[in-house]
């Protein structure tokens, strides 16, 4: 059996054909292509995206008997397409804020917690398990922002879609989503362990349940692929329903037992579990989607910045290679702050920036850099601590996601988590792999955990230098409380709609 994978990301989009044992037969890469053509707008082309990944797919060798074809792209973006499935415009991605302040009634009204109206954020908590942020990145945010601002547009919509939604609707011509992506909408009922179309929530906002696909579980079929696809992919196969990257990458850790967690870290970073019941933490911004599993939840902790902050630190202090970031990097007392794009667990706070404390003349950029992986590990640590009271004690955590390249990052998590941390082999690809499982349990049948097995850990790190990281913690810590007021002072300005 052979599975043509491809992650769709924010920073490049690949493309692996992958056999049944989930080994990577051909790999092929490229830069991801986003428009930013306002302050607060992120865009992506349709039709470019769906040329680089044609020219993706012609680049493979053995691309002969491909059995199934899956996406797992960025989530939380939105498509208006009319009846035959053309996009009506730029889809806007989940980077995009222009729609900051959606759903308005949310923001608005006497009885407020953290800026949200308590009865109304009480009804989607109890609906969805979670809710809008006030950054105006999530689905409801987006599509309500569009009726308001582009009637002409939200007038000739047919469906509201996805990115993985639209690649297979242009595929196989059907509508469908995924739990999870339906999940993020904030529009879907997930009690129960299950997702439909809530129809409390789209009278309250006037939307029509006919605007939105049909909800199948990741692990099934959609269609088989049409004419145009095919030639213009180089295939004939079946189009799974597949996951969004989260939940793809979720699969591809191994942890798919219950309360079993994960961290992933890549341009953001996130540390979750497969869980069987829908759990929410408000205060610390944790909370559950419905995962690739069915009925299992993924509960979730997701950070806004990882490895973008290092490659930030890389860009500009000159460094040009991952191994020359291994080879200079030098304990110093330093303390980087790595809120670089506002924050969500464990606080939800979008004034947050990035911030480099106790900087001198005799630091080197080998101190510099190595405070800014100890910050991002620091800041994981600091969603774990609350992540882990809802899943009990980890003996070990499973680590996946581009930063896990680097082995000083892997050992400062541990030292950090004081928990040994177990590198999956190639974690680089772990979404790849994870969407290529998910086609491989919905045409094989087998279980999840069975066809997980065949992931392999290639090093573990084990804690060894906790007590600098507890000092560093409880600086860390501090220096948010202190300096929450001063970012807000700076920042606020740019959410005054909120």
């Amino acid at each position: 059996m052979k599975v043509l994978a491809f992650d769709i990301g924010t920073t490049s989009v690949k493309a692996a054909l992958i056999d049944e044992n989930l080994e990577i037969l051909d790999l092929v890469s490229k830069n991801a292509k986003i428009d930013f053509p306002k302050s607060g707008w992120a865009e992506i082309d349709l039709d470019n995206l769906w040329s680089d990944l044609c020219e993706l797919s012609s680049k493979l060798d053995k691309l002969d008997s491909v059995d199934a074809l899956i996406f797992a792209p960025h989530m939380a973006g939105v498509v208006p397409v009319d009846k035959e499935g053309n996009a009506l415009m730029r889809a806007m991605i989940w980077l995009d804020e222009r729609a900051a302040g959606y759903p308005k009634d949310l923001f608005s009204g006497i009885l407020k917690y953290a800026g949200y109206n308590i009865p109304k954020l009480m009804k989607f908590l109890r609906i969805t398990g979670g809710g809008p942020s006030k950054t105006g990145k999530d689905p409801i945010s987006k599509i309500l922002w569009l009726r308001d601002n582009e009637p002409e547009i939200f007038s000739k919509t047919a469906k509201m879609l996805d990115i993985k939604s639209y690649l297979i609707a242009r595929c196989c011509g059907v509508f469908v989503t995924s739990p999870d992506e339906a999940t993020l909408t904030w529009l879907a009922d997930t009690r129960g362990g299950v997702a439909k179309w809530s129809r409390s929530l789209l009278k309250n906002y006037r939307l029509d349940p006919n605007l939105f696909p049909e909800i199948k579980d990741s692990a099934s079929v959609a269609g088989e692929m049409k004419g145009d696809a095919c030639k213009d992919l180089g295939i004939k196969a079946k189009v799974i329903v597949g996951a969004g990257d989260l939940a793809s990458a979720a699969v591809g850790s191994g942890a798919v037992k219950d309360g079993e967690a994960h961290i992933y870290a890549g341009t953001s970073d996130w540390v979750a579990a497969h869980i069987g019941k829908r759990i929410v933490d408000i205060p610390h911004y944790i909370g559950c989607l419905l995962s690739a599993i069915q009925r299992k939840y993924l509960l979730i902790a997701e950070q806004e910045i990882a490895g973008g902050a290092i490659e930030w630190a890389m860009k500009n202090l000159g460094i040009d290679s991952y191994e020359e970031v291994e080879r200079i990097l030098k304990k110093g007392n330093i303390l980087f702050l790595p809120w670089m794009c506002g924050e969500r667990s464990p606080v939800d706070n979008p004034f947050l920036r990035g911030s480099i404390l106790n900087l001198s003349l005799e630091n080197d950029r080998g101190e510099v850099m190595n405070s800014v992986m100890e910050g991002i590990a620091l800041n994981i640590k600091w969603a774990y601590l609350y992540f882990e009271k809802h899943i009990g004690r980890q003996e070990s955590i499973r680590a996946i996601g581009g930063c896990m390249l680097f082995d000083k990052f892997c050992q400062m998590l541990a030292d950090a988590t004081k928990r040994p941390i177990l590198r999956l082999r190639e974690p680089k690809y772990a979404g790849l792999r994870g969407a290529a499982a998910i086609a491989i349990v919905a045409l094989l049948r087998e279980s999840f955990e069975n066809v997980t097995k065949r992931f392999k850990v290639d090093k573990t790190f084990r804690p060894s230098d906790t007590e600098r990281y507890d000092r560093l913690f409880r600086l860390f810590v501090e220096s948010y409380k202190g300096l929450k007021n001063v970012y807000k002072s700076l920042n606020s300005q740019d959410y005054r709609k909120i």
